[in-house]
């Protein structure tokens, strides 16, 4: 297998994978989104709200905030060793106080500890009018996005890399031919029609269909294009290497279970 990494930011990973196929990419798409532990808020508790929203819409909006996981402190509370009580080891407890008028977000929240915190503090909550009020305390606790989709992780596509081939001879009109295609592959160098930039192409073949015979675009046979996009709760390159871990040991039970 051979990886080429194309773009990696705090949130996002872009790489070309060779030598794999589809089930094996599927697998990691799987894992990564659904089976990697991230912090979520589970329990909410409702000490006043007279904002327009019910306490269970409010509860809601609060579970679906993507927050900063730790999973070197916090243990999954089924496997904590206050056996599922809850404490320290297994939960990050959240307050929130509000008085209209006001727009309450996300950073509104008070941490019990400062490195499990929203990852967009500007994410709004509920918008309060004059004398109206929010007072709260909320839970959150590691679990998967196969529990809940509060729990998922992020975005994970893949693509066949595409291989172009044209045929200029077909090309009667060529700044026609470039300026058809919606993602802005090809690119003109004199009256010559070139591919400006591969990586742009998502083999609509919308081009194939408007000028039969002057291209062809199809996929390299075990050769993909993955994106990664967290939601922020945890890196893309962690998420990954988790998800790779959780495959290992499933497949570690497959041996134990054929032996």
């Amino acid at each position: 297998m051979k990886i080429e990494v194309l773009e990696s930011t705090e949130n996002k990973l872009k790489m070309i994978v060779s030598d794999v196929n589809y089930a094996f990419l599927n697998s990691v798409r799987r894992t990564s989104m659904v089976e990697v532990n991230t912090m979520a808020i589970e329990d909410v508790e409702f000490f006043k709200n007279t904002s327009v929203l019910y306490d269970e819409v409010l509860a809601l909006r609060l579970g679906l905030i993507p927050l900063k996981t730790d999973l070197k402190t916090y243990k999954v509370r089924s496997s904590c060793f206050c056996k599922g009580k809850g404490c320290n080891s297994c939960q990050v407890t959240f307050s929130l106080e509000a008085t209209g008028p006001c727009i309450v977000t996300a950073g509104d929240l008070k941490s019990s500890d400062p490195k499990v915190v929203p990852v967009y503090p500007d994410m709004p909550l509920v918008k309060l009018a004059s004398g109206q009020e929010v007072k709260l305390r909320a839970v959150a606790i590691l679990g998967k996005g196969v529990e809940h989709t509060k729990w998922s992780t992020g975005l994970f596509t893949y693509q066949h890399y595409p291989e172009i081939n044209l045929n200029s001879s077909k090309i009667e009109n060529a700044e026609q031919f470039v300026n058809a295609c919606p993602r802005k592959v090809f690119s003109l160098e004199g009256k010559k029609v070139k591919v400006n930039d591969i990586l742009k192409c998502n083999m609509c073949k919308y081009c194939e269909e408007l000028f039969e015979d002057a291209v062809t675009i199809k996929g390299v046979e075990n050769k993909f294009i993955v994106t990664f996009e967290s939601w922020g709760q945890l890196p893309p390159k962690t998420i990954i290497l988790e998800a790779l871990k959780v495959l290992n040991k499933k497949l570690d039970l497959v041996l134990e279970a054929i032996e």
